[in-house]
């Protein structure tokens, strides 16, 4: 397995890196091109700034002769041989214009007026050729052009004084010494050396030419734009070449030097990404090869694996080969065999666990029909103890009442016991009809009454435990008569169950307040019935507020007698089956307060207050 496995791997990698390696040689020659295409233009571009800037400069010469030479005082004070008047005239010239110097110069060949530079060259000057040709009267006078004195080079502009003669010349030029040259290398980017005869002007000085340039260098061999490498020595570079064109035609080269540092930089950051570029590629190559080959071999690998777990009695495991071949063909009948005997299993321990969950469900079923009927026994004695008191009480108030003559006391005490004796019936048939619907939805008998009967109703049977505590009861209504449709038995045992509670856990000569209100609900605007009863008690912690309506939970007063837990959660009971809420919240004065929220029916409640 692992000779096939290489020779598959190795296979793989030779097909996968040949393209690769044929690519990375393509990509990295046509990379190189377009680097040094780019360079060219840049480079070029850059050239043609110095170009741009001796235009300016001829331009700007140029027009400065003219301007003087069209001067009506030039030629009034040339005629006069007035030179302080024409000096005054211009000079607002001096340091306005960046030009070395500017003379006017007379017939005779002398210096009429120096604006710039006035110690150099005397009042005799070295004319130009072109000039002393112009005042000889043998040849013109050239408007713009390359004019040499003590070896150094001017770029001059010239232009004549007429009147019905040649009265002078108006000269204005700039050398081109180190400082000029500096200026246009800061344009250029790079070095900058002008050509022009047999000497060489740069930032550095003036030199012969003699073999400082290479062949081809030639005036008249200059294109209007030209280029060429210099690849050998310590710094190679490219040159930028443009013609000095003057008005006697090509008198000069101008030469661009860029350094190929930056080129040379941009190449080896490309070399390196190719590099890097061929090491992932291989990375991934074999990755592919590694994925290629495991392909191949797994399908044997898995079919040995497989048939070890059949041996071992493992049913569970089938052999994962999607492939059309012969090996996809064998490992379909070896899946078709492991899944017959699978199925034989299963059938087995379906049945099994089916078993299982039945029995399992029955015994939810029992335990939970078990919890329901405690959780009933102890709601109907919790529900009876209270009126069975209520009854009992009054017993042993009638009889020790048996004695006296006053019959209306009798008739009271009657009543309360028929009361009692009433909500003790409803309550025994109120826990037959849950235990027969198996707390299942609760049955209610709605019909519209004063809210203020079940209220009196609760406190008539809580009366006795009432007188024995001695508490006062508070009672607050808004408005005065407040209606509610509802089933008046559950909640009337509703409200004794909360009046039960603050009696139970209110200090003796305390007091219990029940407030009814009508409101409306902010959220969703619906009108609504709200009961509060409030007592003095010790209250309650705040984590156990939400518990006290959960069935069977007590809260621990210390030496007051817990309940069973069944009355408040019954109350929340009757609560929700009314579409209604109930919660409770400590006071800040102390002691618990219990609020119950029912939605009103005001069409049904309405008719009960009718004259």
């Amino acid at each position: 397995m692992k000779s096939l496995l290489q020779k598959l791997l190795l296979s793989s990698l030779l097909i996968i890196l040949l393209p690769i390696a044929l690519a990375m040689l393509w990509s990295s020659n046509t990379l190189s091109a377009l680097l040094e295409r780019r360079f060219v233009e840049n480079s070029t571009a850059q050239g043609e700034q110095v170009r741009l800037l001796l235009n300016e400069k001829r331009e700007t010469a140029t027009g400065l002769v003219h301007w003087i030479a069209e001067m009506p005082g030039v030629r009034e004070n040339l005629v006069r041989n007035n030179r302080r008047e024409l000096f005054q005239d211009l000079l607002p010239l001096v340091g306005s214009v960046e030009m070395d110097s500017i003379e006017i110069i007379g017939a005779d060949g002398s210096v009429f007026l120096r604006v710039h530079d006035p110690s150099r060259y005397g009042d005799r000057p070295s004319l130009a050729s072109d000039v002393q040709g112009l005042l000889q009267g043998i040849r013109d006078l050239a408007n713009y052009g390359v004019e040499e004195r003590d070896g150094k080079a001017y770029l001059r502009a010239a232009e004549t004084i007429e009147e019905e003669r040649i009265l002078g010349v108006v000269s204005a030029g700039y050398s081109l010494n180190s400082d000029f040259l500096r200026r246009l290398q800061r344009i250029a980017g790079d070095r900058v050396t002008i050509t022009i005869g047999n000497r060489i002007y740069s930032a550095g000085g003036t030199s012969d030419r003699g073999n400082q340039l290479p062949a081809g260098t030639l005036v008249d061999k200059v294109s209007a734009q030209d280029v060429q490498w210099h690849r050998d020595g310590s710094s190679p570079s490219l040159e930028v070449r443009l013609p000095l064109e003057t008005d006697r035609g090509r008198e000069g080269v101008i030469s661009v030097f860029f350094s190929t540092k930056e080129l040379s930089g941009a190449t080896v950051a490309l070399q390196k990404a190719l590099f890097t570029v061929a090491l992932v590629g291989i990375g991934f190559a074999f990755s592919i090869s590694w994925v290629l080959s495991r392909r191949l071999t797994r399908p044997l690998q898995e079919l040995a694996r497989a048939t070890e777990q059949v041996t071992a009695g493992n049913y569970a495991g089938e052999v994962g080969i999607g492939s059309k071949d012969e090996i996809g063909s064998l490992a379909a009948s070896f899946n078709r065999m492991l899944h017959e005997l699978r199925k034989s299993k299963d059938e087995v321990e379906s049945y099994r666990a089916e078993l299982e969950r039945k029995f399992a469900e029955r015994g939810e079923e029992l335990v939970e029909t078990e919890k329901k009927r405690a959780a009933m026994a102890h709601m109907i004695a919790h529900d009876l103890k209270n009126p069975l008191l209520g009854i009992k009480k009054t017993l042993e108030r009638l009889e020790q009442a048996a004695t006296e003559p006053d019959g209306k006391s009798t008739k009271k005490t009657l009543q309360e016991l028929v009361s009692a004796g009433d909500l003790v019936i409803g309550m025994v048939n109120e826990m037959l009809d849950l235990y027969r619907s198996d707390f299942g939805e609760l049955p209610l008998s709605l019909t519209p009454f004063p809210i203020d009967e079940a209220i009196q109703t609760s406190l008539r049977i809580l009366g006795p435990e009432l007188e024995e505590k001695e508490l006062h009861v508070h009672r607050s209504s808004e408005p005065d008569r407040i209606s509610v449709v509802a089933d008046k038995r559950r909640l009337t045992r509703l409200i004794t169950n909360l009046l039960s509670n603050a009696i139970k856990f209110s200090p003796a000569h305390g007091r219990i307040t029940i407030s009814t209100a009508r409101a409306v609900d902010k959220a969703e605007g619906i009108p609504h019935i709200l009961l509060r009863v409030e007592d003095q008690g010790a209250g309650l912690p705040e984590q156990d507020l939400g518990k006290i309506f959960d069935l069977f939970y007590s809260r621990d007063q210390g030496k007051t007698e817990t309940g069973t837990g069944l009355g408040l959660p019954y109350c929340r009971l009757v609560a929700e089956a009314h579409g209604g809420k109930i919660w409770a919240e400590s006071r800040d004065s102390g002691g618990l307060a219990v609020s119950l929220v029912l939605p009103t029916n005001v069409e049904a409640e309405s008719g009960i207050h009718a004259p």
